[in-house]
């Protein structure tokens, strides 16, 4: 994507966002509610709480290594498989936190921990990361994609509480303040999850994964959750990451205005990142959201899913690994 078609996607983002602050809403019951917090028309150096960019790559290249714990569990009469990768002796938080990855569709477990480097990220700062495997390297998202999982009938919010429930008692795991990060199919089970199993989660980190335009009515949160959204411009389109944004920020009763702001542009990648963030939301909650300007269907600062000509650019703006240990620390 040129510079031109760069600023004007982020031009539209800022508009949709403002737009849904200042305008009522209208449409489906789902997007019922107070008005959305705008974006001032003046951004702000930085956004409180955000951290600063990195370096795609492991946090620390001195941290000692986890352990790998590759086990099966039924779930719906099906034996699932998933991998838990726990983080070495001498780093563990105690509570152990647990970040749940789900890899997008068509990929596995094993993929997921490749591309992201959660698992160097974890060792480096003492969490465990769950990667489940999908059914048909795929998930069941209600009113998603018509994906093998979704054909079969399978319910994956099921499969994620037993699997929670299953790990956190065998590995000492602090399994009701979990995070819930996914990319594409991943990242909408991620979103369901935020809505159906807000009892188990502090947070959802979604990538390349916004919500329909017409979100789930019966998305009603047991509890506040706070929420990281990350889009590439050159994948889905500004307007569905605003709306996302502001979907949550109505949900976690977020006042005021939202801050945005741009990070530097350090990695010189042919893209740039805007960032918006809602804070001091109920509980303590936040909503954020980074948005690539000429990214792709990708996890900034890991390994391409693919060819760029298929999948856009992957982002060394930041690390949405990094970035996704510094939202979970923020909410434990």
């Amino acid at each position: 994507m040129n510079t031109e078609r760069r600023r004007i996607a982020a031009l539209v983002f800022v508009m949709a966002l403002a737009s849904l602050g200042c305008g009522t809403q209208s449409g489906s019951p789902s997007r019922q509610g107070p008005a959305s917090p705008a974006v001032p028309s003046s951004a702000t150096p930085s956004v409180p709480g955000s951290p600063p960019p990195s370096a795609p790559g492991p946090a620390s290249p001195s941290a000692p290594n986890g352990s790998d714990v590759s086990r099966t569990i039924e779930s719906g009469g099906l034996e699932r498989t998933y991998l838990l990768h726990l983080p070495p002796a001498s780093t563990r938080l105690q509570p152990t936190p647990i970040v749940v990855a789900f890899h997008g569709w068509p990929m596995t477990a094993d993929r997921m921990a490749d591309v992201t480097h959660l698992s160097a990220v974890a060792d480096a700062h003492g969490f465990a990361v769950l990667f489940p495997q999908g059914y048909g390297n795929s998930w069941s998202v209600p009113g998603g994609l018509s994906t093998p999982a979704h054909k079969a009938g399978i319910n994956d919010v099921a499969f994620a509480r037993s699997l929670l429930d299953s790990v956190g008692a065998q590995h000492q795991l602090d399994a009701s303040r979990a995070v819930a990060a996914g990319i594409s199919n991943g990242g909408h089970l991620a979103q369901t999850l935020g809505c159906k199993l807000a009892d188990h989660l502090v947070g959802i980190v979604t990538i390349a994964a916004p919500l329909p335009i017409d979100p789930p009515a019966d998305c009603r949160p047991s509890r506040s959750l706070s929420v990281l959204e990350i889009v590439g411009t050159d994948d889905q389109k500004s307007s569905t990451f605003a709306d996302t944004l502001a979907f949550w920020a109505r949900a976690d009763k977020c006042p005021g205005a939202a801050v945005s702001s741009s990070l530097p542009d350090l990695a010189q990648d042919h893209t740039t990142v805007t960032v918006a963030s809602f804070t001091d939301c109920r509980g303590g909650t936040e909503v954020t959201g980074y948005l690539v300007n000429g990214g792709g269907h990708a996890w900034p600062g890991g390994k391409p899913l693919g060819s760029t000509d298929e999948f856009g650019i992957t982002s060394r703006q930041f690390d949405a690994s990094e970035l996704t240990w510094s939202f979970l620390s923020r909410h434990i």
